[in-house]
């Protein structure tokens, strides 16, 4: 071995270890590469061997693995964990993935670098790995199915692409069975108790094992009979906590360190050298002294003056499950007939909008090349010189299709009559015209079940009436067409908006939340959520027994988090009210006969920002 190239894996190693160290706030711990299984313990652990080429592949896989069992060291507690474990090991599985999940989301959401080394270390283990869809006599691997959809949920991190036959296949079941308590996960993250908590409940949701309640095993404990055994859990749940003194003393000697921005995987290939090292050393340290966990309670868009009483009769529904077909195609005709004057205008407004997007897909040609497309404006120097070689060509791709708009519909009571309808059609001309254009669109609606509070209400009423109970009304959040799926199968859903009686309430900051949590799981580049609202969010029960701004602050709050946190473009329209109060990226309209002008206006305004941006 080159004296040189052992020099470097060497320094190398030691990198990984003293950064180990580092996010596990371990001191002590000390590292070995050997060609054994992965192991890791508080006070030593062995990493997979690293070869002499270091590549950028390998490199990163090391890191991500370092990272991987780092935080599980500093973030994990075992007592806690072995509380709630179930017994079955089908549940315990599941179990022990949905942890592994949340101790990583804790680092990969507030440290790109570290997301970028487990990403890395994923791909790789399922490259390797394939899961492949189960035979009727095998058991599907729920537990790495379950890792990737909580993963996904707590960072918003698509799963490899070569696991997407297997998660999707197994996601919808899921979702039917936990999506109410997969989304309360997210909410917390930081405090492992509860996160296992809820993590039993998904697994009963699965039918795999009882909830912890129900479960004897896992019977809290009484702390007067067992004082020592609380006082060493209480001990251990304050690990990840105490050495933030130690976190700042390694952020201020991190500071006098090189600052030569962050070191990608990629870069690192066979040039890695001491500098490299050292600078990866600096920036994962400077991250940890700025990372404190408990701080993911305070950067949820939820907030923390916000509450909901009970979640168990929310209902996400696509439209079509709300009537049967005839009704729809009747609801339909019904919806065409009442605009029937409108037809013309609308579609104007339509046929503008694709120009211009059309316009915008100016072929951008890379010319003179070896293959692709044959350049017939340049055959003439073929034929003048037969010896001069055929030139091809090769269209460019046009930025603006990677995009998905979601159009987010206020289905409240106030919205009924000309502004439901105008709304209806403009969200149908919507999707006709993009997806024309390559621009995938998804339609959503939300109200409530039920007026005055529904049953959210009458077990609030049972339950001795407790004060602030939170939101207090069951949600009806309503899929009216997917981005994935073509107008011509849906078009008839946009009909049930004119269904009497399915326009109540409005409770607009958790639908808001709704929308954006679909978009931030699609893939595209550019995501675009619009919403078409009459005013404030209003739900006498909720309001009733809070204070009167309740939902109007959380709102304002939800509105703030995207805005300024999230990488989704919201933009709104009012209906006869100001919203401009609320949004930033805001217009009103008088009138509901000006609405599709509004939305076409809206969206030229942004594709052609886009457009001005990449010139």
């Amino acid at each position: 071995m080159p004296k040189k190239a052992a020099h470097k894996l060497d320094q190398f190693k030691h990198a990984v270890e003293a950064t180990v160290r580092a996010m596990a706030d371990n001191a002590d711990l000390r590292l070995s590469f050997g060609a054994e299984n992965i192991d890791i313990s508080g006070t030593s652990g062995r990493l997979p061997l690293i070869s002499i080429d270091l590549t950028a592949a390998e490199v990163a896989r090391a890191r991500g693995m370092a990272d991987s069992y780092a935080l599980r060291l500093r973030y994990h507690n075992s007592k806690i964990h072995e509380k709630f474990a179930p017994d079955l090991p089908v549940a315990r599985g599941v179990y022990e993935a949905m942890e592994q999940a949340r101790v990583e989301a804790i680092g990969a959401s507030k440290m790109p670098g570290v997301a970028q080394n487990l990403a890395a270390t994923l791909d790789a283990h399922y490259a390797q790995n394939r899961l492949t869809l189960p035979d009727e006599a095998q058991e599907p691997p729920l537990s790495d199915i379950l890792r990737l959809l909580v993963r996904e949920r707590l960072t918003h991190a698509h799963p490899p692409k070569t696991t997407d036959d297997v998660v999707n296949q197994f996601r919808t079941q899921i979702e039917a069975k936990a999506a109410l308590h997969l989304d309360e996960l997210i909410h917390n993250i930081s405090d492992q108790e509860a996160f296992s908590r809820v993590s039993r409940k998904i697994i009963a949701d699965l039918n795999l094992a009882n909830d912890i309640e129900a479960d004897d095993k896992s019977a809290a404990p009484n702390s007067e009979d067992n004082p020592e055994d609380q006082d060493e859990v209480d001990d251990e749940e304050n690990d990840g906590t105490d050495g933030d003194a130690q976190d700042d003393t390694q952020g201020d000697e991190s500071e006098e360190s090189d600052e030569g921005g962050s070191l990608e995987a990629g870069d690192m290939g066979g040039d890695l050298t001491e500098d490299m090292i050292n600078d990866m050393m600096a920036e994962e340290a400077k991250a940890m002294a700025r990372f404190n966990p408990n701080d993911l309670g305070t950067n949820q868009a939820q907030g923390p003056q916000y509450s909901i009483y009970t979640t168990a009769h929310d209902e996400t529904i696509p439209a079509e499950d709300l009537c049967d077909s005839e009704e729809l195609a009747f609801l339909r005709r019904n919806l065409d007939q009442q605009l029937s004057g409108l037809h013309g205008m609308i579609s104007k407004l339509a046929n503008r909008l694709q120009r211009m997007l059309m316009a915008q897909q100016r072929r951008s040609w890379d010319f003179d090349l070896e293959e692709g497309m044959l350049d017939t404006a340049r055959l003439t120097r073929v034929v003048t010189n037969p010896l001069h070689a055929l030139s091809f060509k090769v269209e460019n791709e046009t930025d603006f299709k990677d995009t998905v708009v979601t159009l987010l519909i206020d289905n409240s009571g106030s919205m009924r009559g000309r502004p439901i309808t105008i709304a209806a059609m403009c969200a149908d001309i919507l999707a006709r015209t993009l997806e024309r254009c390559g621009v995938k669109v998804e339609i959503l609606g939300f109200t409530t079940k039920a007026w005055k509070g529904g049953k959210s209400r009458l077990k609030w009423l049972e339950n001795d009436k407790p004060v602030k109970p939170g939101r207090l009304n069951d949600l009806r959040h309503i899929i009216y067409k997917t981005a994935d799926s073509p107008w011509r199968r849906t078009r008839n859903n946009l009909g049930l908006m004119l269904k009497e009686g399915l326009l109540k309430e409005n409770i607009d900051g958790e639908s808001l939340l709704w929308a954006h949590s679909r978009l931030m799981n699609r893939t595209e580049e550019r995501r675009i959520l619009m919403v078409i609202s009459d005013g404030a969010p209003v739900d006498d029960s909720t309001l009733s027994t809070n204070n009167a701004n309740y939902l109007e602050d959380h709102l304002r709050g939800v509105i703030d988090w995207i805005e300024k946190r999230s990488p989704v473009e919201l933009l709104a329209i009012g209906i006869g009210h100001d919203v401009t109060r609320y949004y930033q990226n805001a217009i009103t309209v008088m009138d509901a006969e000006q609405l599709g002008e509004a939305i076409t206006a809206q969206l030229s305004d942004l594709f052609d920002e886009k457009i001005r941006k990449r010139k």
